[in-house]
């Protein structure tokens, strides 16, 4: 064996000593030559042809593609075909450890006020010391958390800097239709230029400013110099506009949502000047029980959201051409003007804690739903989500105004709730095509007895004369969801389709205030699924068709 690998060894040491021989053999000014090479400072990546320069941008991400344009005044100006959407986010820099951090920070927070309304504290010196023992860990958190922000927001201004501010000898031809900045608010010396330079230099038309942890204010009138804006969609968070919005036309501005910020005195400059806003989207409000006016005759607004806003009534005077209405949040009182187009109508009300007690009275506040109705328009379609601990929605007069409505949705109906309400809602809507009502399950058990069974004599018949469709969604089976249904098809002649199944309901992204059921399996056993349909069908000569899932 010894014999046999000898020569391969012997081999493989001739080829090194063969080229150390090439290597020392060479000439000297070869040598010379390539150390030169070796030590130049050339910029041989600028260097290459801008196909292969636009091959290696087109392999990198969106974030990296944008770091590489302070490599060089080249890459800067090459006419590459770049992503149009970008998003530059500060989360994206600050590492996970400062996202722990935040979230035991909040916590401990959470902790101080949550004992406080435990216990009670009235007492100034009880509360100090509680404070004081909290704060010494709250502290060096907080002082953790702000080290890593100035880190990263240093990082992150170079960023957008060297993204937007490009200088003004260099040709722009980056094409940026979609743009979203996430920052931190006390970081906001270059927010006004980051806004104008995006919006009128680069032309985007989808831009959005989200602004962390502070109420920014902002300052847009700059952009009153510029006639030829593209922007289309403009979406500002936890800002507050400081600018007057009449000298300010967007003129192609359709879309637009603010969020977190004191703007409800500029809603109707807004509407009045944006005159092709047909979006428009306002969240969170920092005004508590307020009352607001709309009024713009001249406004093309087709929809209208209103989120987590604690308004204590909305008049809407006048918007010829609002088509959706959407009102998230807390019971807010409604007044309809002159809006001859609206249809669709959604309310989505909570009640928590802070809006069942009334402030005068310090007695418990019910909501009969007349309160939201008051001088309704003729609507298409209702959707309506009334939540909270307990039953908070009462009685009512029965409406007129609901006379041409052909769509009812009625969702997250806590089992433990009287459905008087609904029938009450339901006498008011002749000409009502189809009806869903979703049940919430999660809440606790009625404890009252059925009140569908003692409705259920002396019914009259063919009260719902139009409805040809029944969706129940959480249908369980229980007596009480039984005899609603069974009340439902004594009044509705024309009931062709009735559908019982499980499931939850969730936001319809495609189209706006609208529901969607999200069915669950559930497993009916067959003595059990049995017994429910002749429940339902017993006393029909044409029972309509029954779906049960």
């Amino acid at each position: 064996m010894a014999a046999e690998t000898r020569p391969s060894r012997y081999r493989r040491l001739r080829k090194a000593s063969d080229l150390s021989t090439a290597t020392t053999a060479s000439p000297l000014s070869k040598r010379i030559c390539m150390g030169k090479k070796c030590t130049s400072y050339e910029d041989r990546i600028s260097s290459l042809p801008e196909e292969i320069l636009l091959m290696i941008l087109g392999k990198l991400d969106t974030r990296t593609t944008i770091t590489t344009t302070i490599l060089s005044k080249r890459w800067r100006d090459l006419p590459r075909c770049l992503p149009t959407s970008y998003n530059l986010a500060v989360n994206d820099i600050l590492p996970p450890r400062y996202h722990r951090l935040k979230r035991l920070n909040m916590e401990a927070k959470a902790a101080y006020e949550t004992e406080k309304i435990v216990h009670k504290l009235t007492d100034i010196y009880a509360i100090k010391a509680r404070h004081e023992r909290w704060m010494t860990t709250i502290r060096p958190l907080t002082a953790i958390l702000e080290r890593y922000e100035r880190r990263a927001m240093r990082r992150y201004v170079k960023q957008v800097n060297a993204f937007l501010l490009a200088p003004k000898n260099v040709r722009q031809r980056r094409p940026v239709q979609k743009l979203r900045l996430q920052t931190l608010g006390h970081w906001h010396e270059n927010i006004d230029e980051w806004i104008t330079t995006a919006i009128a230099k680069w032309g985007v038309e989808d831009f959005e400013l989200v602004v962390d942890g502070f109420c920014l204010g902002y300052d847009l009138k700059q952009l009153d110099t510029y006639r030829s804006l593209r922007l289309e969609r403009l979406a500002l968070s936890n800002c507050e506009a400081v600018c007057a919005w009449n000298c300010l036309t967007v003129k192609r501005l359709t879309k637009l949502s603010l969020s977190e910020g004191s703007f409800m005195g500029l809603l109707n400059d807004i509407l009045a000047n944006c005159v092709q806003l047909t979006d428009f989207r306002v969240a969170s409000s920092s005004y508590y029980r307020a009352k607001v006016r709309i009024y713009a005759p001249s406004s093309k607004l087709k929809n209208l959201q209103v989120d987590r806003c604690n308004f204590g009534k909305i008049y809407l005077i006048c918007l010829p051409c609002l088509e959706t209405f959407v009102c998230r949040g807390c019971p807010t009182k409604l007044s309809y003007g002159q809006v001859p187009q609206l249809r669709h109508v959604r309310l989505d009300y909570i009640q928590t804690e802070d809006n069942d007690i009334d402030d005068e009275s310090g007695t418990k506040r019910t909501y009969p739903p007349s309160k939201f109705f008051k001088k309704i328009p003729k609507l298409d379609s209702l959707v309506l989500q009334f939540k909270g601990t307990q039953m908070w929605i009462e009685p009512f007069v029965v409406l007129s105004e609901l006379s041409q409505l052909k769509k009812l949705f009625i969702a997250n109906v806590p089992v433990n709730w009287d459905i008087l309400w609904i029938l009450l809602l339901l006498d008011a809507t002749p000409a009502l095509e189809s009806l869903h009502v979703h049940i919430d399950n999660n809440s606790e058990d009625r404890s009252a007895g059925d009140l569908c069974a003692s409705l259920d004599v002396g019914v009259q018949q063919d009260r719902y004369r139009h409805l040809k469709e029944l969706v129940v969604a959480g249908f369980d089976g229980l007596g009480w969801q039984a005899g609603f249904v069974r009340l439902i098809m004594k009044r509705s002649p024309l009931l062709r389709r009735v559908h019982l199944l499980d499931g939850e309901v969730r936001d319809d992204e495609e189209e706006l205030g609208d529901l969607q059921i999200v069915p669950r399996h559930r497993e009916w056993h067959e003595c059990e699924r049995a017994e429910v349909l002749d429940d339902l069908a017993t006393g029909f000569r044409w029972p309509p068709q029954i779906i049960l899932e």
